[in-house]
């Protein structure tokens, strides 16, 4: 593999202030549905809730993206090792470390799930830390709104993973 082989998945504005303006107006309007129930009596000026809502949305919206963006997600492939950011946190995993890598759930809502092989020493100075599932260590990123592309993480994947052994590969429960 050559060491000039990187790809870095960063987190696209665009599409953050696009989500996070969709789920402020979906928001908005559960609001205003809700205590619409709650008075027992329909709004008068659907002129000015939808306005407000707008105005509402952009500015969550806006908010969001300036006050979190040292939060966002990031993913580095490089030749030696994977790197994750999540929330500010990273963790530098070398490719002997890595059991498997998948990408779940569709859209905006995926995740990188990467498991630790068993027996495999964390990197020291790791800030990530993994949750613990079937006894192996899992790192976890939301990658939905990365780009390239999560179908782009996935080759990029592919490339660099150890082959798996056909010894691991059958094995029972697998």
């Amino acid at each position: 593999m050559d060491e000039n082989d990187r790809t870095t998945f960063r987190t696209s504005t665009r599409l953050t202030f696009v989500f996070m303006l969709l789920m402020g107006l979906l928001a908005w309007v559960l609001v205003q549905t809700v205590l619409a129930l709650v008075a027992g009596r329909l709004p008068a000026d659907y002129t000015n809730i939808a306005a407000s809502g707008v105005l509402y949305a952009v500015v969550f919206s806006v908010l969001s993206v300036v006050l979190h963006r040292k939060n966002w997600s990031s993913v580095d492939v490089t030749a030696p090792a994977l790197g994750l950011v999540e929330k500010g946190r990273s963790a530098v995993l070398p490719w002997q470390a890595i059991h498997s890598a998948t990408v779940r759930r569709p859209g905006p809502f995926a995740v990188l799930q990467v498991t630790v092989r068993p027996g495999a020493a964390a990197p020291p100075g790791t800030t990530l830390r993994p949750r613990i599932r079937a006894g192996q260590p899992v790192y976890t990123v939301n990658v939905g709104l990365l780009r390239p592309a999560t179908g782009a993480l996935r080759d990029a994947l592919a490339r660099h993973l150890p082959p798996v052994p056909a010894s691991e590969r059958d094995a029972p429960g697998r």
